[in-house]
């Protein structure tokens, strides 16, 4: 989870925690960065043999966006052909060409801020994005 507002990435795991408590699924842990540098070296300290299951990004971040990181995380899975995470960015953007930059950096998936449980929940129920 990357968000450059600290209380911000803290509500989000907060609303993650809760969501992977309910489901069962709090085997998982959560890891909180604070821009898009520290999703690549994320990426490029760990092998992600099944390790990051999920990104959930923030696009305006300072040093590196949601969606420059989200660039080199796909070239880090291509170079070391690795699977493929999901990754979901956020964004209070609703214009339709910003939101067509992020899905061409390689997101699978926008949700506008603030994120809810209802709207994570949702998205991962439908997608299994954690199994």
């Amino acid at each position: 989870m990357a968000d450059d507002n600290h209380i911000i990435n803290n509500c989000n795991k907060n609303i993650i925690s809760e969501i992977l408590d309910e489901s069962q699924r709090n085997y998982f842990k959560i890891i909180c960065v604070y821009d898009g540098i520290d999703i690549v070296r994320l990426f490029f300290n760990n092998e992600n043999n099944g390790f990051i299951k999920l990104l959930i990004t923030d696009e305006n971040m300072d040093y590196m966006n949601g969606s420059e990181a989200i660039k080199i995380v796909r070239k880090i899975e291509n170079m070391r052909n690795i699977k493929k995470i999901n990754i979901i960015s956020l964004s209070c953007h609703e214009d339709y060409a910003f939101r067509d930059k992020i899905i061409q950096s390689g997101a699978d998936f926008i949700l506008t801020k603030p994120l809810t449980k209802q709207s994570i929940q949702s998205l991962i129920d439908f997608n299994n994005l954690l199994l």
